[in-house]
């Protein structure tokens, strides 16, 4: 099987297109585009409530809803499924990567690219899943920046001066952070935060989700299913589901799921909580 053939698609696995399955999956309602817009903001809100209120040890859970938060929504308008036009795209890319302190269009650029070449040998993104354990934790704290450098090598002109001016926003965010950081440690603290949470983007976004790739599509990403985890996580662990699909909005994967059992199941494969499939 070459490389095309084993590439994770729809069309290699053999399944039907979306609008076969179900054409009301492209979409979702304005409130619930609304209310994972708003999110990370409100998340960012109660992190700073908690700081000021002494509230210490609730702020590595407020983090981690952060990240979860951001990087799901992020996740839908890379993919074009977040229901915003060309110019909101741009600029919504743009505030919720400075947000983190990275570049939202450099996520696009390296995610999408992620999608068309999954696990190959150019696929940067993708690269943690075919390394040790060992390996993926070390390579954290260069992970980020190497991918910055990708997306600035293989952007567009236009594109590059979107991801040079969120790097640059980012970093005067981190060192104003810094200057003002005898009048409140805070923004400092966020800053710490995010920048030590980026450094598991390997292992929770390449590692895990392409744990153990086999030799055919579908062995090419993980599932985990259940009533409580994905919740948790705004349905990002759908994601063999997702490769398959990737115009779905995340808050329809679930549904996505349901459509694709009985399909899998009559070729007599049954997806499984963290696994590829059983026979």
């Amino acid at each position: 099987m070459n490389a095309d053939q084993l590439r994770l698609t729809r069309r290699n696995a053999g399944l039907p297109t979306l609008d076969a399955l179900d054409e009301g999956l492209r979409s979702a309602g304005a409130f619930h585009r609304g209310v994972t817009a708003v999110l990370p903001f409100a998340t960012l809100a109660v992190f700073g409530a908690a700081w000021s209120a002494g509230w210490y040890w609730l702020l590595p859970l407020l983090m981690l809803a952060q990240f979860v938060f951001t990087v799901a929504y992020l996740h839908d308008v890379a993919h074009g499924s977040a229901g915003l036009n060309a110019k909101q795209t741009q600029w919504t890319l743009f505030l919720f990567g400075v947000l983190m302190l990275q570049s939202g269009h450099a996520f696009r650029n390296t995610h999408l690219f992620h999608h068309t070449h999954c696990l190959e040998e150019d696929d940067l993104e993708g690269a943690p899943a075919r390394m040790g354990l060992l390996k993926v934790l070390l390579s954290g704290p260069a992970y980020l920046p190497r991918l910055w450098h990708r997306a600035l090598r293989d952007a567009g002109a236009r594109e590059r001066r979107w991801i040079m001016a969120e790097l640059a926003c980012a970093l005067l965010i981190a060192c104003s952070a810094m200057a003002f950081a005898a009048i409140d440690a805070g923004p400092l603290l966020y800053c710490a935060f995010v920048y030590a949470g980026s450094w598991a983007y390997p292992l929770t976004t390449a590692y895990l989700p392409h744990y153990k790739p086999g030799t055919a599509p579908l062995e090419q990403a993980r599932t985990v299913r259940g009533a409580i985890i994905p919740v948790l996580f705004m349905n990002l662990t759908y994601h063999l589901e997702h490769h398959l699909y990737p115009q779905v909005p995340s808050m329809n994967l679930a549904r996505l799921a349901a459509h694709l059992d009985p399909l899998m199941a009559a070729r007599g494969l049954h997806l499984n909580l963290g696994n590829h499939h059983d026979h």
